[in-house]
């Protein structure tokens, strides 16, 4: 996590900019703010790259997520916001996302803090095998297939983000 980390896109309960706030102020006043999620598909042998957070990271470290994932910076759009957290965290640049959809998502923390979040999801059909990962924020990236991934989900849900519990289960089951 950077000690500069950009300001992020703070919106209304229709998803229109209104300010710029960082994530600690976001998440302390629970201002809605935007998250991408992008989940790369490999077509030909059916499985799923999922990465695992650093232990690192702030919030739900050591656990898997979706391949990429991040905060929209105020100023930015979705599409480019996933396209920058895919190249940053696992190295890929592409052009060719499609939006699988979006959700409004409130989250509990567990620690008084609820985490109010406009979610788009994004997937990249891929067959690369090659990942630039960065290390500060993801420790690993492995390729599951479904089922590995259900069977994560029903057996060891603590070690799964909330953000790809949801994508899975509105986007894959």
């Amino acid at each position: 996590m950077s000690h500069n980390e950009p300001l992020i896109q703070i919106v209304d309960e229709n998803d229109k900019p209104i300010s710029a706030m960082s994530i600690k102020e976001a998440h302390e006043k629970s201002a809605t703010h935007r998250i991408v999620r992008v989940m790369v598909e490999n077509p030909k042998n059916k499985k799923i790259l999922l990465q695992k957070r650093s232990t690192q990271m702030d919030t739900w470290p050591d656990c898997w997520d979706n391949s990429a994932a991040g905060h929209v910076d105020a100023g930015e759009d979705y599409f480019t916001a996933a396209k920058r957290e895919l190249r940053e965290e696992i190295g890929i640049q592409t052009e060719k996302l499609e939006e699988l959809g979006s959700y409004y998502s409130e989250d509990d923390r567990g620690d008084g803090i609820i985490v109010k979040r406009f979610n788009k999801v994004y997937r990249l059909f891929s067959e690369v095998d090659n990942f630039n990962i960065d290390k500060s924020e993801v420790s690993e990236v492995h390729w599951f297939t479904l089922e590995e991934i259900k069977s994560l989900l029903n057996n060891n849900v603590s070690v799964v983000t909330d953000g790809m519990q949801a994508v899975i289960k509105k986007y894959y089951l």
